[in-house]
């Protein structure tokens, strides 16, 4: 009896993985507007039926993709601790930057679907806003934790450079170049990188910029994000 729980958990887990790629393919394909629940169904060989059983209907299975490709939920751990460990809360932030755009330009589902959420604001890309900003809010609140004095909005700042991330990455499916700098290569994408480093070292004040973490701040964040 529990070899065949096992083996039905199994074909449960296999079948919602082929559910989970046939919605990527269609998206990578069709792009979002023409991605829905039928369409789904139809490429994976299943039921719409299936669907609603497995995931709760399109919302639960875009959540359940987007939780294993989105960079600030396939992962608890933002940015990598290991990478991050002894660095400034500056150096952090710029990591945290440059590994979002490395993420979202490598994953062309990801742009579609952040292309999606700017459209509209129905319910499904409510929770999906709503999840990243718990997340990245957290892990900002952590870095401004190690400064005291008022005098820099490290929120906003970061807030700024991220957007700019998304919209370069973006803005890259369609122009080859923006302010003549091109989007279509790495030395490109290198300078926006270069780029990044200068303001987050001019922007960030001497407490930020030059001692490592505080181990306050990296306890804080080792609870919230495990």
């Amino acid at each position: 009896m529990t070899r065949r729980r096992e083996a039905g958990k199994r074909n449960r887990e296999r079948t919602e993985e082929e559910i989970q790629r046939a919605l990527e393919d269609q998206i990578r394909e069709e792009g979002m507007l023409r991605t829905g629940i039928n369409a789904v169904a139809k490429r994976a060989d299943v039921s719409k039926e299936l669907i609603y059983r497995y995931f709760g209907g399109m919302d639960g299975l875009f959540m359940a993709m987007m939780q294993s490709h989105d960079y600030w939920t396939k992962a608890g751990d933002i940015p990598s601790r290991a990478a991050s460990r002894g660095m400034s809360p500056a150096d952090t932030v710029l990591l945290m930057l440059t590994e979002q755009m490395d993420s979202l330009r490598a994953n062309e589902v990801v742009q579609e679907v952040r292309r999606w959420e700017l459209l509209d604001a129905d319910e499904t890309r409510q929770k999906l806003a709503k999840r990243r900003e718990q997340l990245a809010r957290g892990f900002i609140e952590n870095i401004a934790a190690d400064h005291e004095a008022d005098t820099v909005d490290v929120p906003a700042i970061t807030g700024i450079l991220l957007a700019g991330v998304l919209y370069l990455v973006l803005r890259s499916k369609t122009e080859d170049q923006f302010l003549g700098v091109s989007l279509r290569d790495e030395e490109g994408w290198e300078r926006f990188r270069n780029a990044l480093e200068t303001i987050v070292q001019s922007a960030f004040p001497p407490d930020l910029r030059d001692a490592p973490r505080s181990d306050a701040s990296k306890k804080e964040e080792d609870g919230e994000y495990e």
